[in-house]
This record gives structure tokens, sequence and C-alpha cells, in this order.
């Protein structure tokens, strides 16, 4: 079985964007030093609209550009460690500004396809310029979309195909969201290995210019959230998550889905989401499935999540551990 550990690099969206040092740099190394003790590589689905936005702003203050350098030099380190680094799209930052009072959040344009076509085309190809700037030109071609929003998928296939990125790894089986960020529907999606597609990374086509490796996904009852809300109350501080800042939560409509019938989740090595990472992986190598992509954020993590990815990687997993290599 392939495995593939992955990391959406990023801030929080929400009031409280969190600060660099605490969602992304503290965590990612804490992170990375399992990763070290394991020899494995990882790969980071890098936010790279917030450090446009940073290049934008900085002339403001002082410390965005300590944010920027840290992010960059930070970026840097991980693909000389050997790590990926891949596209990552929150676009909403084209539309934030930096103030006296941090970051001000506007998200009305937080997903790619609120933006007509050819702003996504100049957008994409900026931002993988801005990636293979600071890791190397081997990287940036692999696609995740921000807040999973990835349909349509025409409206962005063109430009992605002028930035070099023919692969995307945003869909996972079972997958449903109706907020006003969060908007997709994955129910059609297979349970299974990576597939060609062309215009619905949903559809397999086997001529078609993209590959989808999907996002692991499990079923999971009601009585998970339940316990998982109990967890974040009366777990004590190895539950806490590392990230500073707030994010945006659910829908109303999802999250009452969520606590009243199964739903379809991520494979997360997120906070007590990290529980589920051994039985989902059962399930696939039980199902014959390939390939197991395990998500996760740094802002997200916390020293419990930590130890259960600690021991899922026993010598056997650590052993398949991928990157999208294997399938550029």
């Amino acid at each position: 079985m392939n495995i593939v550990l992955t990391l959406d690099y990023e801030l929080f969206f929400g009031r409280r964007t969190g600060s660099v040092e605490a969602c992304i740099v503290a965590p990612t190394d804490a992170l990375t030093c399992i990763a070290k003790a394991k020899r494995v590589n990882l790969v980071f689905f890098v936010d790279v609209a917030y450090i446009a936005a940073l290049r934008r702003e900085m002339h403001k203050d002082a410390q965005l550009q300590k944010d920027h350098d840290q992010i960059c030099r930070h970026i840097e380190q991980l693909a000389r460690e050997g790590h990926e680094i891949q596209l990552h799209i929150h676009s909403h930052w084209e539309d934030c500004s930096w103030s006296s009072n941090g970051w001000q959040m506007d998200t009305r344009r937080y997903r790619l396809h609120d933006f007509d076509e050819a702003d996504i085309a100049r957008l994409a190809c900026s931002y993988v310029s801005i990636l293979r700037e600071l890791a190397g030109p081997d990287h940036a071609y692999v696609y995740r979309a921000g807040g999973w929003v990835v349909q349509p998928f025409a409206k962005i296939r063109q430009a992605l195909l002028a930035a070099g990125v023919r692969i995307d790894s945003t869909v996972f089986a079972g997958g449903q969201a109706e907020g006003n960020e969060h908007l997709f529907d994955f129910r059609s999606a297979r349970r299974g290995n990576a597939w060609r597609f062309d215009n619905d990374p949903c559809s397999p086509d086997a001529g078609g210019d993209f590959i989808e490796v999907p996002i692991a996904s499990i079923d999971v009852p009601p009585s998970f959230y339940w316990r998982f809300a109990l967890h974040k109350k009366m777990g004590g501080s190895d539950t806490k998550a590392f990230g500073d800042g707030n994010a945006i939560g659910p829908s109303r409509s999802d999250l009452m889905k969520k606590m009243l019938r199964t739903t379809s989740s991520v494979v997360s090595m997120d906070g007590y989401k990290s529980t589920l990472m051994e039985t989902a992986y059962q399930q696939y190598r039980k199902a014959g499935i390939a390939d197991f992509v395990v998500i996760g954020h740094p802002k997200a993590l916390s020293p419990f999540s930590l130890k259960h990815l600690d021991h899922f990687l026993d010598s056997d997993k650590a052993r398949h551990v991928r990157t999208y290599s294997i399938y550029h």
C-alpha cells in the first residue's frame, strides 16, 4: 500500500488567523521530528495565496516582513529535507488586507471559482511560480483546493494545465458540504485507487489529462462526534491544538448531519480524528486499495494526535510512505 502523509500548511480564516509560529512553524517542526525518526517524507500543500498577500501588504508592518521571511525560509528548509511542496489555494487572501488590528479577513471570494477564468489563470501561474521559486522546479505539480471546493472543475481545468499541474488530491469518497464557504459533493466518487479524469475529478476517464489521487475516507457514526466533543472539553493539555486562531466552522446543516447520522470523513492526523487512522488503514488494506492518503493541518495537530501518528507509523507502515512523485 502507498501511504501519503499530507498537510495543508495554512493559518486560520476565522476572527483570529493565529500566528505563523503557533499555527505553522512549531507544529510542523514537531511533526518533521517524527518524520525524520521514521525516515519518511511528508507532503505540504502550502496556502501560497497567503504568501502573495504578505508580499502585497508587508510594507505596512515589520511583523509581516518577519512572517514572510520565516515562512519562506521554512518552506526552503522543508524542501531541502526531502519533503514535497504542493499547491494549495485559499483565494480569499486576494481580498484581505492588514490594519493595526491585524488581518481583515474577507471570505466572500473563498472559492477560487468566485474569480473569473482570466484571474484564475493568472493566480494559478503566479502561485506555482512562487512555490517553485522557494522549493525548486520539481515541486508544485499537485493541487488541493481550499476547503475541498474543486467543483466545477471545468472552470479551473485550463488554468491548472497552463501552470503545469496535472494531479489533484482533493476528493474524498462520500464527502459533501453545503456551507457558504465549503461547497462540494463527492458522493459519486469511488473509494479506491488513483484514477485519470478530465472535467470531473469524481468521474474516471482513462483518456483524461489529470490524475485524481483521492484522500482516504471513512464512514463515521454520530457517536464519534459526541466523543470528539467530550474529548475537546475534558481531554487536558495534550488534546489542545497547537494553533492559536479560530476556524471557519461547518454550516449548521452540516454539523447536524454529523451529529445525527453516519457521514463520510477524511482520514486525518488532526486532533481526535487521528484515532481513526488505524481503523481506516485496515479497511483499505482489507479491500485491496493501494492508495491511502492521510490529510492533516499543522494548526490542528496536538500532542495527542502526534502520539497517535507516531504509533501509527510502525516499522511496516513507514516502509510504505510515499510522495506524489510515484504518480507524477
